[in-house]
């Protein structure tokens, strides 16, 4: 994470702007074309952060995903918000519309047990991340930035997912399945990434 310190100072470094000892926070004032530098600097990075997640299982009653990999791309520059919280000393960015594809291996019991592939695409949900920026001291003495995960927030409307079960008996239980997916497990999922 100091490597995403160091992307944000610079960031921070990067536009043009002004600093006051009596203004709240980082004591920064940007005007918009600074704070879309700032964005262009930072949301491609969060993105890269956060654009391959692996999870090895998810549980759930009668199953399990397993093996899940979570692709979100980054959504287009002017789709995606940033705030800056002068109480905090952060750096909020959020956006609606991303979309995120899922690849699992899952085993479902209703009235039999059937194992196979899940392909998951989540069309639209919503992002609200906020990271705090403060100081710590670092090994030596020497002080070094902090980065504090303040606020991790994503939302998905089930009407917004679809599925694609594979596999061998995956149509008999795809009836049952793929609305227990939408209703309970994805929501479960957001949690375990959240």
């Amino acid at each position: 994470m100091l490597s995403f310190a160091k992307v944000c100072l610079i960031g921070l470094a990067s536009v043009k702007a002004w600093t006051s000892i009596d203004q709240p926070g980082a004591g920064v004032s940007l005007t918009k074309v600074g704070a879309n530098n700032i964005k262009d600097i930072v949301a491609p990075y969060l993105f890269t952060i956060i654009q391959d997640i692996d999870i090895p299982e998810v549980d759930f009653d009668g199953g399990n995903l397993k093996n899940l990999v979570i692709h979100v791309p980054q959504p287009p520059i002017e789709d995606i918000g940033l705030n800056f919280e002068s109480e905090t000393n952060g750096v909020e960015l959020f956006a609606s519309g991303v979309s995120a594809t899922i690849s699992s291996d899952f085993t479902y019991t209703y009235w039999i047990t059937v194992t196979g592939e899940a392909a998951i695409k989540i069309n639209k949900m919503s992002i609200d991340f906020e990271v705090d920026l403060s100081e710590q001291v670092a090994q030596g003495g020497q002080k070094a930035p902090k980065l504090t995960v303040q606020k991790c927030q994503i939302n998905v409307n089930p009407d917004d997912v679809d599925i694609t079960l594979t596999g061998g008996l995956a149509s008999k239980i795809a009836g049952a399945f793929i609305p227990f997916l939408k209703s309970t497990v994805i929501p479960d999922l957001v949690n375990v990434i959240d």
